[in-house]
């Protein structure tokens, strides 16, 4: 099937087959991943869709393929994104997803994009929303797992796999490739690997934090090698300071890596930095408004999603004060 970049087609014949249906379905999805829609072309979809239950069928089936697909071509040549933590919509919400397609589904990658092989190949950037976890497979072999509220913009040649971590924090799995060095940019920071596994976080302006779970990485600051970071390690620099190096244990390592299944391990943490961490994964904010508690030392292995039942648990064990306040759950001492 060949997409072309106009509005997707509107049946006109008197008795419209399912493969019409279904054709159009997939125009519509491959159009959305193109790029916003203008207004007219929003109230096109809203429109197509309400006509008929089986568009509605076969508009929901398309985003679930989008969505769902292991292996679906995304971002162009280079790049296969899959194990997308979002759920499809259902036959009943899809008229309200094409009222607000370009808000609900610009972002969204699609199956169809398999139809743009012989572009060139862009440069787009890779995101994830607050709260979400996304696994983007690079076509050459690597694969990258972008943890909450991570932007990235990858880029491939014959000779460097680039990736800049603009914000957030990401695991790379790396292929091993040694004509093609893979080096991760975090502002004057590069982190340089040929075949390993490790974590970048951009921790602050100007700081970056390295875990490396498998191989050696390089960790640069503009021309300076600052040491190499065998698996094990955790490296943690800014701008004004020397390296801090931590060795970690299995379960430390585990620990660092937990976000990856949707948990948060705050052991070793303060309350104060427990809250700021649940800050990054949920809009629901923890204020801890006694400094004579905020550094008191917690434990324990969370739900990045519940930070309200993490206070609740807080409040219990220490004998503290919760109480939810719209967006806020404020902790104080009773």
């Amino acid at each position: 099937m060949t997409m072309n970049r106009t509005t997707p087609m509107e049946p006109t014949g008197p008795r419209e087959s399912a493969a019409d249906i279904e054709r159009a379905a997939a125009d519509w999805v491959a159009r959305l991943d193109r790029g916003a829609l203008s207004d007219t072309e929003q109230q096109a979809l809203a429109s197509w869709a309400a006509q008929d239950t089986r568009r509605a069928g076969a508009y929901a089936r398309a985003m679930a393929v989008n969505l769902h697909l292991d292996r679906a071509v995304a971002l162009g040549e280079d790049y296969v994104t899959r194990h997308q933590p979002v759920e499809a919509p259902s036959r009943r919400r899809v008229i309200a997803v094409a009222a607000s397609a370009a808000a609900a589904c610009a972002a969204s990658l699609s199956i169809f994009t398999l139809q743009r092989r012989g572009a060139a190949p862009k440069r787009r950037t890779i995101g994830t929303a607050r709260g979400a976890v996304r696994e983007v497979a690079l076509g050459e072999g690597s694969t990258v797992t972008l943890n909450t509220m991570t932007e990235l913009r990858p880029s491939l040649t014959d000779t460097l796999r680039k990736v800049d971590l603009l914000k957030g924090e990401a695991l790379f799995d790396v292929a091993k490739d040694p004509k093609r060095p893979f080096v991760v940019y975090v502002g004057e920071f590069s982190v340089r690997a040929v075949g390993t596994s490790f974590t970048v976080r951009r921790t602050a302006l100007g700081a970056v934090k390295v875990v490396v779970t498998e191989g050696i990485v390089e960790v640069t600051r503009r021309q300076d090698v600052l040491g190499q970071v065998h698996a094990g390690i955790a490296f943690a620099v800014d701008a004004a300071a020397s390296p801090v190096i931590e060795t970690l244990n299995p379960s430390q390592i585990d620990s660092a890596l937990a976000w990856r299944g949707g948990r948060i391990d705050l052991q070793g943490m303060t309350l104060a930095e427990a809250a700021e961490e649940f800050s990054r994964y949920s809009d629901l904010r923890i204020r801890v408004t006694d400094p004579a508690i905020a550094n008191l030392h917690i434990a324990g292995v969370y739900a990045t999603s519940d930070p309200a039942g993490f206070a609740e648990n807080v409040a219990l064990s220490l004998g503290l004060k919760s109480v939810r306040r719209g967006n806020e759950v404020i902790l104080s001492k009773t």
